[in-house]
């Protein structure tokens, strides 16, 4: 495999990882919330987060399965 496809292929562990983490800390975010404790602002940055993190996963994927097609 090229070096290049495996770089990306780690980063895309990363990104999943990060994704992983910051899923369990959204649901962690809206248990407290609906228990009525001020975690709005908190929240709204979790999932800012989690839709960057949602890119960049799309595109790591689109490109690495672009890259391993024979041209």
């Amino acid at each position: 495999m090229k070096p290049g496809i495996t770089l990306l292929k780690r980063r895309l562990d990363v990104v999943k990882k990060q994704k992983e983490y910051i899923i369990l800390e959204e649901a962690k975010l809206v248990r407290m919330a609906h228990q009525r404790k001020k975690v709005a602002n908190r929240l709204e940055k979790i999932k800012k987060e989690k839709f960057r993190l949602l890119a960049e996963e799309a595109k790591l994927v689109r490109v690495i399965k672009q890259s391993t097609k024979p041209a």
